[in-house]
């Protein structure tokens, strides 16, 4: 007879198996093997050939999910759910559509999405009719960009969030199914030092900011918090340097960031990062992007991170050249950014300030009393 299951949490000392970066956006591809007269179908595997694609787009309401936080999904397994009425009972309205149509043309694309309504009649989910792509990549990115504009367009005259929580691409021929959505957090043991006095107001402001930009799902404001910690750090050095000009700057930990050799960037993560945590490759892929490899931080600030900076904030706040926050090219740029940024603000976080993360030892190990 089957025992039942041990319903507990695993043990705390059992590393935590990562499916990405944890609450960056991430991938999975199911990919089918055809044998007999189509097995010509593997030929372009997950990448996908030119041909017909279909993308789906899973809404949720702020502060919920439509599944349990580790629980993987596809699009027809998960609910969906939105403020925006659009069927019974949600709306009094003398016919009970299944379905609304949302048409977006631009000079380089066109979609048909078809909304469908949950139980109790909100936007749950969208669904494009059958487009012509030149691989996955561009199907997504195509979509992607359409359907967060015609969002956009919505929420600002409706006044409601629309959230995307996953989207799903379909190759026609072969069914492939991607998917891309927020990796989970994982669960974490409370190990930090109990007893410590608040008293550097520059050290609580980079807390408060680390905190807003892991608590919001909007790209652009974490990049833009998680950057405010580097600068803040870079203005306090300056600061400092003057008061002691004639000393000799000190040496700072992982500033340099690692080629790429795995024991090298485990290493560099360990530091960072509490020991029940496993980097796998697809993980330190996404935080050591080829632009950071072997290079300063400081370099990678002023070169790389500064640029991206500006653009948004020119887009934001001034005239200029603009970043169009539904355009996926540039957010993903900005996407492609956030591993490694958050792990940089991390880093100068230990090295400037005194009680952060100061129970980890460089090597990954718990130091300290």
């Amino acid at each position: 007879m089957p025992q039942p299951q041990d319903p507990s949490p695993a043990p705390h000392n059992q590393r935590s198996r990562l499916i990405g970066f944890a609450g960056e956006t991430t991938g999975i591809i199911a990919v089918p093997h055809y044998i007999g007269n189509k097995a010509y179908l593997n030929a372009n595997g997950p990448n996908g050939a030119p041909g017909l694609y279909t993308a789906s787009f899973v809404l949720a309401r702020p502060n919920s999910r439509n599944s349990p936080e580790n629980q993987i999904m596809f699009a027809d397994a998960l609910r969906g759910d939105s403020h925006l009425a659009i069927a019974k009972p949600a709306i009094k309205i003398d016919i009970d559509p299944d379905q609304v149509l949302l048409s977006f043309k631009s000079d380089s694309a066109s979609f048909l999405f078809r909304g469908f309504p949950n139980e109790n009649g909100y936007l749950a989910k969208l669904t494009s009719d059958p487009f012509f792509a030149a691989n996955r990549v561009s199907a997504g990115t195509t979509a992607r960009t359409a359907m967060y504009s015609l969002l956009s367009h919505l929420s600002a005259q409706l006044d409601v969030p629309l959230i995307v929580e996953l989207v799903e691409v379909v190759e026609v021929t072969t069914q492939s199914r991607g998917i891309l959505f927020t990796a989970p957090f994982p669960a974490t043991p409370m190990a930090v030092r109990g007893t410590g006095e608040m008293k550097d107001p520059e050290f609580e402001h980079t807390m408060a900011l680390y905190r807003e930009a892991l608590n919001s799902n909007t790209e652009i404001y974490r990049f833009l918090c998680f950057y405010k910690i580097l600068e803040i750090s870079r203005k306090q050095r300056e600061r400092l340097g003057r008061k002691h000009k004639g000393a000799m700057n000190p040496h700072r930990e992982g500033e340099q960031i690692p080629l790429r050799n795995r024991s090298e960037m485990e290493r560099w993560m360990k530091a960072l990062y509490h020991v029940n945590r496993d980097w796998d490759e697809g993980v330190l892929n996404q935080v050591f992007i080829p632009e950071v490899s072997g290079k300063k931080l400081n370099n990678i600030f002023d070169n790389q991170l500064r640029p991206i900076r500006d653009k948004i904030a020119h887009g934001i706040l001034d005239s200029g050249e603009l970043l169009l926050l539904d355009r996926m090219e540039d957010r993903q740029l900005v996407a492609k950014w956030l591993p490694f940024l958050r792990c940089a603000a991390r880093r100068v976080m230990k090295n400037d300030f005194e009680g952060y993360l100061d129970f980890i030892a460089e090597d990954g190990t718990l130091c300290g009393d």
